[in-house]
């Protein structure tokens, strides 16, 4: 018989985060920088999230400054 697998790490708790449990798409961009910042505290090792919430914080930011620019 083998042994059970390891309990996997409990996920940090979120106090008070608007952006907890939102979909991507509807982060502000605000939100989004307070995920990153989050995210680069509590779970650097999770890189696909990091690269989707980077992504969209960039893409957001460059829609914003293009419409500044070009309004």
């Amino acid at each position: 018989m083998s042994a059970p697998p390891a309990p996997r790490p409990a996920r940090p708790a979120v106090p008070d985060a608007r952006w907890a449990g939102k979909p991507l798409r509807r982060l502000t961009a605000a939100e989004l920088a307070e995920a990153l910042q989050y995210l680069e505290r509590h779970r650097p090792d999770d890189d696909v999230l990091g690269r989707a919430l980077a992504g969209e914080f960039a893409r957001r930011t460059a829609a914003e400054h293009h419409a500044f620019h070009f309004d």
